[in-house]
């Protein structure tokens, strides 16, 4: 079962655990060491100590309670080995605590052995081809999970390893996570962030080991996203975003009663099929209230959530992609209100961009827009600028979203902010 504890000091669990690291790197280090919250996520820059820490953890755990496995992942099981299993090796481990014949990983199962019966793995979470679910994590009941890099992982991903900590040997459990930072609507930091109890998030500021080499080379990182997050720790968007949401416009809406509701949609199967619910209220600002966002669904699984979608809410109209008519068509005998959308993609991004100008708010479970967002950017063209299109890369959501806002929006096709390539104009960047 999973535990739920308390926010803690920063050193309550320190003095009571074994095998704590003879010197930090700093104190959010320690902080980082000693927390019990049952969700966190350490973040920093390149060099930052995020992977070590992480590593003396787990074997902290592992010494403490006899007979429990731990878990060390990566997004993919052909990383792990050259970089959280060498820093565990090189710079956590010590050899006289391991069991004998496990003086080093076991390289078919992945695993170190402690003398107590501890285990450690090192595991990918890479899908299985035919499930589409990490088999190999499939059979673990883990005491505690650490996860190098979080921002590879999906939601998906991190909320199947919390189910995983389960094994009764230790009085408390947590998914805890070691990474670079990524944009700042990224799933990991908004999930942690929207629970101050149950979840911590501690940016790693110094590391008081690295040389003044080192750190004059972070400094030089250009002012991009990729030097702002690899050399400030900065938690920042990607060049070219096409739109930026303010933290104040993530929230629910605080009315329930809408002048109308529509819904965009944008079909997909194998990238995501999506579906954004868009109320307006009297005084005409627009609200993001609910979305479907799926993948490997077909038009006949679909078709319930979307008439769900429609009772909840009361959605007037359902505005779809129009270069699936026959889609369309299924849905219209399902009985749903389908019309094809106006897809011009210039005026529609302009037309979002004056919603979100004027306040338009997205509810903080339309998990699947707020992960696009920070990814719909404009396309570079060759002199290094960017061109008046987007990316066509992961935008189902933004898409559908598209859709939704033209169709309360009465006035698109005149809208000012058509003309947003390479600007920062309001909302816009």
């Amino acid at each position: 079962m999973l535990a739920v504890r308390p926010p803690e000091t920063v050193r309550l669990a320190v003095s009571e655990e074994l095998a704590e690291p003879a010197e930090y790197a700093s104190a959010e280090h320690i902080e980082f060491f000693a927390s019990r919250h049952l969700e966190l996520v350490g973040s920093g820059w390149m060099g930052a100590g995020k992977s070590r820490i992480l590593c003396q953890k787990a074997w902290m755990l592992a010494r403490r309670y006899p007979g429990v496995t731990i878990g060390l992942f990566r997004k993919a099981q052909n990383s792990i080995a050259a970089t959280t299993e060498r820093t565990f090796e090189r710079d956590v481990v010590e050899r006289q605590y391991l069991a004998p014949g496990h003086e080093g990983r076991n390289k078919s199962e992945h695993w170190w052995g402690l003398k107590n019966g501890s285990r450690i793995y090192f595991l990918g979470l890479d899908p299985d081809p035919i499930t589409g679910v990490p088999s190999k994590v499939g059979s673990l009941d883990l005491a505690w999970a650490g996860v190098d890099e979080g921002v590879e992982l999906s939601e998906e991903d991190w909320i199947m390893l919390l189910g995983r900590l389960r094994d009764p040997r230790m009085p408390w459990h947590q998914l805890a996570a070691a990474t670079n930072p990524g944009p700042p609507k990224h799933w990991l930091r908004l999930r942690v962030m929207g629970d101050a109890i149950n979840r911590k998030m501690i940016s790693f500021k110094r590391n008081k080991f690295l040389t003044p080499e080192y750190m004059a080379m972070l400094s030089s990182l250009p002012d991009t996203a990729a030097g702002r997050r690899l050399g400030k720790g900065e938690w920042a968007s990607a060049e070219g975003a096409i739109w930026m949401v303010p933290e104040s416009q993530i929230v629910y809406p605080e009315t329930t009663e809408w002048k109308r509701v529509v819904a965009g949609v944008d079909w997909g199967f194998v990238h995501a099929f999506a579906c954004e619910v868009v109320g307006q209220s009297g005084s005409g600002r627009l609200a993001v209230i609910d979305e479907v966002y799926e993948k490997g669904r077909t038009i006949d699984q679909i078709i319930p959530a979307l008439q769900y979608i429609r009772e909840v809410h009361k959605v007037s109209t359902f505005y779809a992609d129009p270069s699936e008519p026959a889609y369309i068509l299924q849905c219209q005998r399902a009985g749903l209100p389908m019309e094809p959308a106006n897809n011009a993609v210039g005026p529609g991004i302009g037309a979002v961009s004056t919603a979100l100008a004027r306040g338009m708010t997205i509810a903080p479970s339309c998990a699947g827009l707020l992960g696009e967002i920070p990814g719909y950017t404009w396309a570079k063209d060759r002199s290094g600028g960017f061109r008046e299109v987007p990316i066509e890369i992961n935008d189902d959501a933004c898409d559908a979203l598209r859709y939704g806002v033209v169709a309360l929006d009465a006035s698109f096709e005149d809208n000012p902010w058509v003309q947003l390539a390479g600007q920062r104009v309001g909302g816009v960047a």
